[in-house]
């Protein structure tokens, strides 16, 4: 059950439901069901907490739609502060608020180091380096100082990790000598 909470955002789903359970609530403690035959204002309410519990059972199930089912959670909540009794007496616009947000915010626990997604400098490097390597002619001058600029940024790997002193990084920090002029 823990690795299922943890592969979604339980409690921002979780929180969503609440504040719907509760905006529903509300009016039907009081029997509000005639009335709000009767006057439209009364049918949002009930719209509003119905489509807040679907958004937290959606979240469940799709978390890839956390985000858009987030925003359309908060927008909602803010939407029950006018159509629902000040949005449960407040208490059902907070709920589904905090859902909302904390949908929007979640991120998977783990991510595999392959995905296409993840970018980094070093990734693009190391494939410019590989890409530019492969070529067997230096018909194309750009690609092979793309390839000379990326065995410079990126050295290979050595043998002996103790020669930290030739990366780029230490090249970096030597200090300029200045040229003198004959003259």
């Amino acid at each position: 059950m823990k690795s299922w909470r943890r592969s979604r955002p339980f409690w921002g789903g979780l929180f969503l439901m609440a504040a719907g359970v509760e905006l529903l609530s509300i009016p039907l403690a009081i029997d509000a069901l005639p009335v709000a035959l009767l006057f439209g204002m009364v049918g949002a309410g009930y719209l509003i907490a119905l489509t807040l519990i679907i958004a937290g059972v959606l979240v469940w199930l799709q978390p890839g739609q956390r985000v858009f089912l987030g925003l359309i959670a908060v927008l909602l909540s803010l939407a029950s502060f006018v159509y629902s009794n000040l949005g449960g007496f407040l208490l059902g616009m907070i709920l589904g608020l905090f859902g909302g947000m904390l949908a929007v915010a979640w991120t998977p626990v783990s991510r595999s180091a392959g995905r296409i997604d993840t970018v980094t400098v070093r990734s693009v490097l190391v494939a410019a380096r590989t890409f530019t390597s492969r070529m067997s002619t230096p018909r194309w001058p750009t690609a092979t100082a793309v390839r000379r600029r990326c065995q410079r940024l990126l050295p290979a790997r050595r043998a002996h990790p103790a020669s930290a002193d030739t990366t780029s990084v230490a090249k970096l920090r030597e200090p300029v000598r200045p040229r003198h002029s004959a003259g």
